[in-house]
């Protein structure tokens, strides 16, 4: 209940808050109301001094009575009233040495001192003080109540919410600790923090669920692309074993054993290289590459093996077409492209070098591949052909899949639309917008 004893905790903070500016208010509104009132008193003993100076103090010129009074007490003569043997500011306020009877009054703010002739008092009273105080006081302790009382209901309310959209985030997490790696939180639209936390853990998890289930398809691939070739290797070893006759010395069958070693190593070596571009390679050997270029040496490159396979190979390219990339890496791609083009297509296919400032790819008038099967022949060891008869460790596109991202762009597979319904296009798509192969 951690995020509850914050907001609590907050509330009262607040609480605290509110009283300490209340009792501020209060004191510093007395002050300055009792500040006013002595100015006040000040200003009207001075004019009373003078008026008493010019022309005496004439009891009948000041009658006692409402919120002002005013005393006097002529020079040699004696008055048993203390108010008379005091100076300055006073409050007769109950004290013993002012009595209830006569000058002084409760209530009352005197001010007195010595004025030509005598000795001059004069009080007023501090009954509408009292009121201003009582009526703001009033004030404040109902407003400050309610206040008190919204703030820790709406701080219950609000603490108790994110209790349980927390609590929603540490079940999930509970459950995928537990191996459960569909939980979800599902967090509310409230764009807030509780709902980009919620969202992270989903998408966590959802990634997590993903690469599982791929270590698993993985590991299952892994172990069919090396049951065959072990299968026949060991055949092949048992077939020297047993073989008769003195002109057989063994090396045909020898070469074909290193032959599905090599298969082996070359599915070992595909692996790691994918684990190695999957773990994250430093980009901080990237510099410009022109992709037309490098379209066009690899074409030379691969050109008479494509033809050998009665295929042909062109390139069309928009230039200058640079990409930040590591060159070595891009013509793995292609390579790998252009090996699983000639693979699973036929004989007299058109394969495609296509390259522009956008993309990077490979089109073939091919059979192509299903739409609903694409997202799935770019994972590791997955084949469309499910016997595995064909050679090859369905490798290819998941390495050209990781080295497009690499390069932060993603690996886009559609039909191809020089040949209709027919072919296969296959690109690394740096940023969207790029050319349509159809505009090359």
């Amino acid at each position: 209940m951690s995020v509850l004893r914050q907001a609590l905790l907050l509330t009262a903070t607040f609480v605290v808050i509110l009283v300490s500016a209340g009792l501020f208010v209060v004191s510093e509104f007395e002050g300055r109301f009792d500040r006013q009132v002595k100015l006040e008193l000040q200003a009207r003993f001075d004019r009373l001094a003078e008026e008493v100076a010019a022309n005496g103090f004439n009891r009948a010129d000041y009658p006692n009575f409402g919120v002002e009074q005013v005393f006097f007490l002529p020079d040699g003569k004696v008055s048993a009233d203390p108010m008379f043997r005091r100076t300055g500011f006073f409050e007769n306020n109950g004290v013993d040495d002012v009595p209830d009877e006569g000058p002084g009054q409760e209530d009352m703010l005197h001010l007195a001192g010595p004025v030509e002739g005598g000795r001059l008092v004069v009080s007023t009273g501090l009954g509408r003080q009292d009121l201003v105080y009582d009526a703001m006081f009033q004030a404040l302790l109902i407003v400050g109540g309610l206040s008190v009382a919204a703030a820790m209901l709406v701080g219950g309310v609000l603490g108790l919410r994110s209790q349980r959209r927390m609590n929603a985030v540490l079940t999930t997490l509970s459950k995928v600790a537990g191996g459960d790696l569909t939980a979800r939180v599902h967090p509310a639209r409230d764009h807030d923090d509780f709902d980009r936390l919620g969202r992270r853990v989903d998408e966590t998890t959802a990634r997590l669920e993903v690469l599982m289930r791929q270590t698993r398809e993985f590991s299952a691939s892994i172990a069919h692309e090396l049951k065959t070739p072990l299968t026949r290797l060991r055949l092949h070893l048992e077939g020297e074993l047993s073989a008769e006759g003195p002109d057989d010395d063994g090396s045909g069958g020898i070469r074909a054993a290193l032959e599905q070693v090599d298969g082996i190593i070359a599915v070992f070596d595909a692996f790691l290289r994918i684990a190695r571009l999957e773990a994250g390679a430093s980009k901080a050997g990237f510099e410009p590459v022109d992709l037309a270029a490098l379209s066009g040496e690899v074409a030379e490159i691969y050109a008479p093996v494509v033809e050998d396979g009665g295929r042909w190979l062109e390139v069309k390219a928009q230039g200058p077409a640079a990409v930040s990339g590591d060159r070595v890496l891009l013509i793995q791609m292609l390579a790998n492209l252009i090996e699983n083009g000639m693979r699973h297509t036929p004989e007299g296919t058109t394969l495609t070098l296509v390259a522009s400032p956008h993309e990077l790819g490979l089109a073939d008038t091919g059979p192509g591949i299903p739409p609903e099967e694409r997202d799935s022949v770019t994972r590791p060891a997955y084949r469309l052909d499910r016997s595995r008869d064909q050679e090859g460790a369905g490798l290819g596109l998941s390495l050209a899949r990781t080295i497009a991202e690499l390069h932060g762009a993603a690996l886009v597979l559609s039909d191809n639309p020089r040949s209709g319904s027919l072919g296969l296009y296959v690109r690394a798509a740096f940023r969207r917008g790029g050319s349509d192969i159809t505009e090359l």
